[in-house]
């Protein structure tokens, strides 16, 4: 089955890191959630979400109950 790597920035309102690596832990594997520390942002957070995936869809779903995904970048060679 082919594999993708994900990677994309999610922003949120009222969810923790722990709770959006909780709920993609079964869906992928190698899964990595950074806070990314952001002046700008003065409302909600912002998460670096990195995951390898089957489908990357279940993962845009699941994480669009969250927040907004922005800034998205797959790779499907190698993984």
């Amino acid at each position: 089955m082919q594999k993708y790597r994900i990677e994309f920035i999610l922003h949120t309102y009222n969810t923790t890191g722990q709770a959006i690596k909780s709920s993609l832990a079964e869906f992928g594997e190698d899964v990595e959630v950074q806070d990314c520390l952001d002046a700008e942002a003065r409302l909600g957070r912002d998460f670096k979400i990195n995951i390898v995936v089957s489908e990357p869809e279940e993962i845009f779903d699941l994480c669009a109950q969250f927040g907004r995904i922005k800034s998205v970048k797959i790779d499907d060679g190698g993984v």
